[in-house]
C-alpha cells in the first residue's frame, strides 16, 4: 500500500514545536521591520534571548507583533517593548525575556519584529525565538 505524505505524516501524529528562529540586524535603526516568519502551526513564544554588539552603551528596544496582514498593526506579544542594554546584560552576555501576555502565535499568522528606539550606535543584533 502507497500512502501520500500527508497520510504518513497523520500516522506520525502532530508536529511537534518549531526549532529555535535566529535573526541577524546589522546596524538596527529605529522603525525598522523584519518579517520573521510565517506560522506553519500554531505557535506558543517561550523565550526571546537577544544581545547587541559595538556601540558606547548601546542599547534597542523592540516589539514583536503578528497578525494574517503585514500591513496592518497586529497584536502585539508584550504590553511594552523590550530593551537589549548594558543595563539588562544585553551588550555581554545576552538579555532574556518570557512571560509574554500574548505568547500565541495562530496558524498562518506573520510574526515580524519592529524596531522602537535604538541608542549608542550598536553594529548588530541578534535575536532569538524559542517556541513551546
Amino acid at each position: 500500500m502507497v500512502l501520500s505524505w500527508r497520510q504518513l505524516a497523520s500516522l506520525l501524529g502532530p508536529p511537534g514545536p518549531m526549532a529555535p528562529q535566529l535573526i541577524w540586524l546589522a546596524n538596527p535603526q529605529t522603525a525598522e521591520r523584519r518579517i520573521l516568519l510565517r506560522a506553519p502551526q500554531p505557535l506558543s513564544l517561550q523565550r526571546i534571548e537577544a544581545v547587541l554588539t559595538g556601540g558606547t552603551s548601546p542599547s534597542v528596544s523592540l516589539t514583536l507583533r503578528h497578525g494574517a496582514d503585514v500591513s496592518a498593526a497586529g497584536t502585539a506579544v508584550s504590553s511594552s517593548p523590550l530593551t537589549i542594554s548594558s543595563a539588562n546584560g544585553g551588550a555581554t552576555t545576552g538579555a532574556v525575556f518570557s512571560g509574554f501576555q500574548n505568547p500565541a502565535v495562530p496558524m498562518d499568522h506573520w510574526l515580524w519584529l519592529e524596531i522602537t528606539a535604538v541608542s549608542g550606535s550598536p553594529t548588530g543584533l541578534a535575536v532569538s525565538l524559542r517556541f513551546s
